[in-house]
Parts: structure tokens; sequence; C-alpha cells
């Protein structure tokens, strides 16, 4: 019994929690998730790279139509930072959540790739109308950005 024990210990001891540490050959490109939320207030989809400040302005003037108070815009440094906006657009109920997976360089291109979740049949959603997007930072790209299918 004890063996078993100990054996269990050592074996949880020797695994490491969390994410896996991404190493010199990591093709993965850092992101920051600044805003999620199920109300863009845009019908329709949108995959968008936002470059300055008056880009956002107005992105944040459509999602703040409807919200008392709005969601606080955020603050980036153009200069160094860009921002992609995915929106998923009008959903028939709640539940829908839009999400970037994760952001990987190749060789001639920078791929965001989306994700996100859709309620089962029999899932309990509040019976509204949706519009999740979700906003996320990165450092600029000398590569040409594009989001996957």
């Amino acid at each position: 019994m004890k063996i078993l024990l100990l054996s269990i210990v050592i074996l949880f001891s020797a695994c490491k929690g969390g994410q896996s540490p991404q190493d010199e050959t990591s093709n993965n490109v850092p992101f920051q998730v600044l805003v999620s939320s199920s109300q863009s207030n845009i019908e329709e989809p949108q995959r968008k790279i936002i470059k300055d400040q008056e880009e956002l302005q107005t992105l944040f003037a459509e999602i703040n139509k409807t919200r008392k108070p709005g969601i606080p815009i955020p603050e980036v440094d153009f200069n160094k930072e860009i921002l992609a906006f995915v929106n998923l657009g009008q959903t028939s109920t709640g539940g829908f959540t839009v999400a970037v997976k994760n952001i990987e360089k190749t060789e001639d291109e920078v791929i965001i790739h989306i994700g996100g979740t859709s309620p089962k049949p029999k899932d309990n959603v509040t019976m509204a109308l949706t519009t999740p997007f979700t906003l996320v930072k990165l450092n600029k790209q000398n590569l040409p950005i594009v989001f996957d299918k």
C-alpha cells in the first residue's frame, strides 16, 4: 500500500499543471483577451484587425450604443500592438460564445484560430437574441494576418 501511495505521489509531482511552456521553436503568438461578451450590437459576423484608435472608437460606439454605462475602451499602444475583433453575428438564443483559441505564425502569414461554444438542443439558455464577440490584443506583425475558417 505504501509503495502504491508513494508511486502516486511521484507520478503527480512529475506532472506539470497548467499550460505547457512555449519553447523557442513554438509558432504560437501570445495574445491577451481584452473583452468578451454576449452583446456586440453587431448583427453580421465580423472578423477584423483594428490598427488605430479611430477604428477602435468606432467599434466601441457600436458595442456601447445600448449599454449604460458602456464597456470602457481598452488602452492600446497602436505603435506596438494591434487588436483582433471576432463577432459571431446575431444568434437566436443565449449560450453561444466566440473565442480566439490560439494565434499561429507560419512562414507566410499569421493565422488567428477561432473557437467557441454553441448550446445543445436541450440546453437551458436565455431566449433572447445575442451577438457574441471577443476582442484580443497582440503585438504588431510583419506578416499578413488571416482568420481560420
